[in-house]
């Protein structure tokens, strides 16, 4: 058979520096094998994403579950997790199986959880590496969100509990400027971000 010659060889295959789907930066940490987007709000992503910032044991919005999340998605009124605190009782209603009454109460939990623990925010925003403990221990040690933001990854490292992985996926995640936007739109739709500081920085 006849060798392929330049002009028909397929390129080779060059991996992807940015999210096919929402354009972001890919990162990959160095120990591991898989790159990701860190994009809180990329549509890939968005469903899971708000499924877990409405669990019970993140942001704890009561009648936010599987099907409802999937027609906000789909719908379009949600593209971001920081969309769940513009929504509107008379949107909910215009979805299926959502009358007043249920709708009422989704938007009763949706404003109840605005006054959530800081920690909660923080585990709800999915932060790889950040479980329930993890986040309890970041919003004890700094009392707010801003200050997470802010720290450097050595300031994170220092922090009892927090190993050098959990600090970098942070670290990660807040310099993608996007999550630096949701959580700007979310401190603006009313949502706790500052708590108390329960040890020593």
């Amino acid at each position: 058979p006849a060798h392929p010659t330049a002009a028909n060889r397929p390129a080779p295959w060059v991996m992807p520096t940015a999210c096919p789907v929402c354009g972001s930066p890919l990162h990959k940490p160095e120990d591991e094998a898989v790159w990701r987007c860190e994009n809180s709000s990329c549509p890939a992503k968005l469903r899971r994403g708000l499924e877990h910032f409405a669990s019970r044991g993140a942001m704890n919005i009561e009648g936010m579950g599987e099907s409802l999340i999937a027609q906000l998605a789909e719908s379009g009124l949600v593209k971001s997790i920081a969309d769940v605190y513009l929504l509107t009782a008379d949107a909910l209603e215009g979805l299926d199986r959502m009358g007043r009454k249920s709708a009422a109460n989704v938007m009763t939990e949706i404003e109840k959880s605005k006054g959530n623990e800081v920690w909660r925010l923080l585990y709800g925003l999915g932060i790889r590496h950040v479980g329930e403990r993890g986040a309890q221990v970041l919003a004890d040690h700094f009392g707010s969100i801003a200050d997470i933001e802010r720290a450097s990854l050595e300031e994170l490292q220092l922090v009892r509990e927090i190993g050098p992985v959990l600090a970098a996926a942070v670290r990660t995640w807040f310099d993608e400027p996007r999550n630096r936007e949701l959580i700007a739109r979310l401190r603006a739709a009313g949502v706790t971000m500052t708590g108390e500081r329960k040890v020593a920085a």
